[in-house]
């Protein structure tokens, strides 16, 4: 019969795996938004036939539902379930040695949940652990004298962990890109499209975040190139051709061949029609952009991201009717604006940006108490969330400065909030400093402040604030 010894059989605690990467640590991203992106990622496998392996996802989901972040609620239940299905995913990897990883963090990862949630006088688990045990050693074991297949194991276990980093924010990113740029040099001969595909994107996302307002962005044509080189492994990945439009349409002697790379995707499922709908609406085409929206909102399960571009298109048309002195469209604009909030909130109701556009909505339309409401929920809710608790203060201090059409003292200390956040942030995450100092919420809200103090003759406050910002770099 098997026992729980645990003490005898440590060995297995150094196995790579979710647990032992320091996930938790250094995360600037809402974890319940992580959680909802990977969900409707699964659900997209539906009408999608991958060409790659979905262990990465399932492996990173189930570690999800039993990891130590902030407000998770465990459920070794349903992690099990998606590590069984982890499980049954590596059965039809055709690689041997990726097969191997991919059992390899599954078994580690379980073990790891059964610590985490059983007692040492629960006998069903401690057989449970028992076999999970023999499948690791045979797994991580198997090639320990072969350093050729145990390097590329390492390779296709760190682009695992790569997948898992790319979703944590910006502290994570370089992380990232660094195991996906090391398993695609060792596995030269087998690297995916989806691993240049996400290379490519966390390129883009750590450019941008430097970027400031701009839409050109540094290393743009390194993004561009993982692109290419990912459509070029598997032509069919509509998704990454979808990226590559993108970003060539930032860079204005490209947006012609942007736009012929974009007409040829033609896949009908919504992760497409969201990735065209944030071209054309990018491009400013808002008639085609709505054109492409109405088509993917027949499927039978639009996501909340496509509810959300809707909104964004009849967001920019406002603007555009208020230029133009359409007083009589903008009403129209408003209220389809809103009517489309509320659909991508029903299925998606902790998106934080979808969130902060109803607050604004609510402002325009004049409903200033629901407006505020919403907005100090935000803030509340997240809290923990550096980069959207400052997006959101942001708001909320353009908010009251619309509310009261000046900028008064009330408005002043909803912008010191902004500067408060980023000071806290940055002697929380110092790598965050070219990412804060960049920000453009941070350097409109200092620029604000130092006009009205400048205004009001309030020198002591004017040079409290540049001290305090300096210090930080901003």
């Amino acid at each position: 019969m098997a026992t729980y010894k645990d003490s005898n059989d440590d060995w297995w605690k150094s196995v790579p795996c979710h647990f032992i990467w320091d996930l938790e640590k250094e995360v600037t991203v809402n974890f319940q938004t992580v959680k909802t992106n990977l969900d409707s990622k699964l659900e997209t496998r539906k009408d999608v036939d991958w060409a790659d392996s979905a262990c990465d996802l399932l492996l990173f989901r189930g570690y999800l539902e039993i990891s130590d972040f902030v407000d998770v609620q465990r459920n070794l239940s349903e992690a099990e379930q998606f590590f069984q299905e982890a499980d049954r995913e590596a059965v039809k990897t055709t690689d041997e040695l990726e097969r191997n990883a991919y059992v390899t963090i599954a078994a580690a990862n379980r073990l790891w949940a059964l610590k985490k949630e059983t007692t040492p006088q629960d006998e069903v688990k401690a057989n449970e652990r028992a076999s999970l045990l023999k499948v690791l050693e045979n797994s991580w074991k198997k090639y320990q004298d072969d350093g050729e297949k145990r390097e590329k194991i390492d390779a296709y276990i760190g682009t695992v962990a790569a997948f898992a980093l790319s979703r944590l924010g910006v502290l994570k990113y370089k992380e990232a890109e660094r195991r996906y740029r090391y398993a695609m040099k060792i596995l030269e001969q087998s690297v995916k499209s989806s691993w240049c595909q996400s290379l490519g994107m966390l390129i883009g996302r750590q450019s941008k975040h430097t970027a400031g307002p701009s839409l050109q962005y540094s290393k743009i044509r390194q993004e561009v190139r993982f692109h290419k080189k990912a459509l070029k492994i598997d032509p069919n990945n509509e998704s990454a051709r979808c990226d590559l439009a993108l970003a060539l349409g930032r860079i204005p002697e490209r947006v012609q061949e942007a736009k012929r790379i974009i007409q040829r995707v033609d896949r009908k499922y919504c992760e497409i029609f969201v990735k065209k709908a944030r071209f054309f609406r990018g491009q400013k085409e808002y008639g085609t952009c709505l054109d492409v929206l109405r088509e993917g909102e027949k499927l039978t399960s639009p996501t909340a991201e496509l509810y959300h571009q809707f909104a964004l298109v009849y967001k920019d048309l406002y603007k555009i009717a208020i230029q133009e002195e359409k007083f009589q469209m903008t009403c129209e604009y408003s209220e389809k604006e809103a009517h489309y909030l509320r659909k991508s909130l029903e299925i998606d109701p902790m998106n934080v940006g979808v969130l902060i556009d109803r607050a604004f909505s609510y402002s325009k339309r004049g409903q200033f108490k629901d407006a505020e409401d919403l907005y100090l929920d935000i803030m509340k809710e997240f809290k923990s969330s550096p980069f959207d608790l400052l997006t959101a203060q942001y708001r909320y201090a353009g908010f009251i400065v619309h509310r009261a059409r000046c900028m008064d003292e009330t408005s002043a200390c909803a912008f010191e909030e902004v500067i408060k956040t980023a000071c806290s942030i940055l002697s929380t995450f110092d790598s965050l400093e070219d990412e804060i100092a960049n920000n453009w919420f941070v350097l409109i809200s200092k620029e604000r402040l130092e006009q009205y103090y400048h205004t009001n003759g309030d020198g002591q406050k004017l040079w409290d604030l540049r001290n305090r910002t300096s210090k930080f770099g901003f």
